[in-house]
């Protein structure tokens, strides 16, 4: 029963400490000024992800704790994840370079990595794969680990560069969460991602009143960053562990497919891909004239459609994947389309 209640408590325990922080993020001049980039008119405080993400962690290491199922991964993961929080805190009040940023992401990503390595060892013996040697395994470990730390990588900054628009992450995590939570009741996933998928939805349902249009308050990379840490690992586990990779990977398709259309887009008319833009499907069709709740409207018209993707995934992966994609891919002519007319 406490574990239920836990989120209950965080959702208006969330609102209370958001409701504080705006004054404190306003007198410390931690404000998002109006830009191209993130369509908004007034100067609003950004740096929310320093109550979110604080709150995230200190309930998971306590449903950990209550289920006795806390190890040497789950403290990596949460170190790590606290890391990249004040990390983009700084580079919220004075901004990092791009290299240090990256790199301290990709540490941080192979540190958690290295602690799956029995786990993806023992797959890639049990894979159909001809492993001549132990030395070919561990070969193999480290180009896995590579593609993985790619894949991780770009979950994290696409999360990042899609946080340009008022609600957008609050409700792609909101999701996300919806997702997990269901697969976790029908044992689909570890029984502890059953709360810590509330956890994270009960916080981005508290910050969602605060970052709906007009947002008074945003997620700032001292949030976007750990929340997209935070889905890596979730995607990472379920994909090493053997439980369903795929229903999240659907949930995730528009942020997926709008960030790496716009940065292919961006590359193929040799523009910097570093540079903050207002490039990206939604933003366009936001400057077409519409405003952030009716872009987001049709988002979330999208998400509820992955949503029974993903679930129908679990019994046809590749009608459902296939249809994922082409719905998607639909919303974001539409968007394009809006643009030019």
């Amino acid at each position: 029963m406490t574990n239920y209640f836990i989120p209950l408590i965080l959702y208006f325990f969330c609102i209370y400490a958001l409701k504080k922080i705006i004054p404190l993020l306003q007198k410390n001049s931690l404000i998002d000024r109006p830009s191209m980039r993130g369509n908004h008119n007034s100067d609003t405080p950004k740096g929310a992800g320093i109550v979110i993400i604080p709150i995230i962690l200190m309930s998971i290491i306590l449903i950990l704790s209550i289920h006795g199922s806390i190890n040497l991964k789950w403290i990596s993961f949460l170190t790590c994840t606290l890391i990249l929080c004040i990390i983009s805190l700084i580079d919220d009040i004075k901004s990092l370079p791009i290299i240090f940023r990256l790199l301290a992401q990709g540490l941080c990503v192979l540190f958690c990595i290295f602690f799956f390595k029995e786990d993806l060892i023992n797959i890639l013996i049990s894979s159909q794969i001809q492993i001549i040697s132990e030395e070919n395994i561990y070969i193999l470990f480290y180009i896995s680990a590579f593609f993985l730390t790619l894949f991780w990588l770009w979950i994290i900054n696409l999360f990042n560069f899609m946080d340009g628009m008022d609600g957008i992450t609050s409700f792609q995590m909101i999701f996300f969460a919806f997702v997990l939570n269901i697969l976790s009741l029908f044992n689909l996933m570890h029984s502890d991602y059953q709360f810590i998928s509330l956890i994270i939805l009960s916080v981005f349902l508290a910050f969602y009143r605060f970052n709906k249009y007009p947002a008074k308050l945003f997620l700032g990379d001292c949030g976007s960053i750990p929340a997209g840490f935070i889905v890596g690992f979730i995607l990472i586990d379920s994909l090493i562990s053997n439980m369903e990779f795929l229903p999240l990977l659907i949930i995730l398709f528009y942020y997926i497919a709008d960030t790496s259309l716009t940065l292919i887009i961006r590359l193929f008319k040799k523009k910097n891909i570093f540079e903050a833009h207002s490039d990206h499907f939604y933003q366009k069709f936001i400057r077409s004239g519409k405003t952030h709740s009716e872009v987001l409207k049709k988002i979330i018209l999208l998400w509820i459609l992955l949503t029974f993707l993903s679930f129908s995934s679990i019994k046809f992966p590749i009608s459902s994947l296939i249809f994922g994609l082409l719905s998607t891919l639909m919303l974001l002519i539409y968007f394009k389309q809006k643009f030019r007319l």
